[in-house]
């Protein structure tokens, strides 16, 4: 059997999980306003409200990881 070559252990994400935090963030934030215009699904928008925060959040750690590993 042949051996894998070294890879490196630490690889860097291509995938700017900021921007998809963010943009996640933003989603929910579209939904709750949708939702809580309709006033059919009123459960769902503060569920969408009270998420909406938490990508912002994440995307914010994100961003901080990102600037973090490019000083590195």
């Amino acid at each position: 059997m042949t051996e894998p070559t070294n890879t490196p252990l630490n690889k860097k994400s291509k995938i700017p999980w900021s921007i998809v935090y963010f943009v996640g963030g933003i989603l929910y934030t579209i939904f709750a306003i949708w939702l809580f215009m309709d006033g059919t699904w009123p459960i769902l928008a503060w569920i969408c409200a009270l998420c909406a925060p938490m990508g912002f959040y994440y995307a914010w750690g994100a961003w901080k990881r990102e600037k973090r590993e490019d000083a590195a």
